[in-house]
């Protein structure tokens, strides 16, 4: 293995840890925001574009993560 090789390794080691790390942040944000949002007077009809954001992340991570784990070895 060349040095060029054990690069992209490493680059594509620190895309995956990141992207695991900001699905769990963003996992665990909702887990809080969600019943707070839904338990708020008004809190549905005002943060539902910020909800709808947020799982629209949280899926895109997901898939994100299910990508790069298929390039790590």
């Amino acid at each position: 293995m060349n040095l060029l090789e054990a690069f992209k390794i490493t680059i594509m080691t620190i895309a995956f840890q990141s992207s695991l790390f900001a699905l769990i942040a963003i996992s665990i944000l909702l887990v809080i925001g969600v019943p707070v949002a839904l338990a708020s007077p008004n809190g549905w009809s005002s943060k539902k574009n910020v909800l709808f954001s947020g799982v629209s992340l949280w899926i895109g991570l997901v898939f994100l993560v299910g990508i790069l784990n298929s390039f790590i070895s």
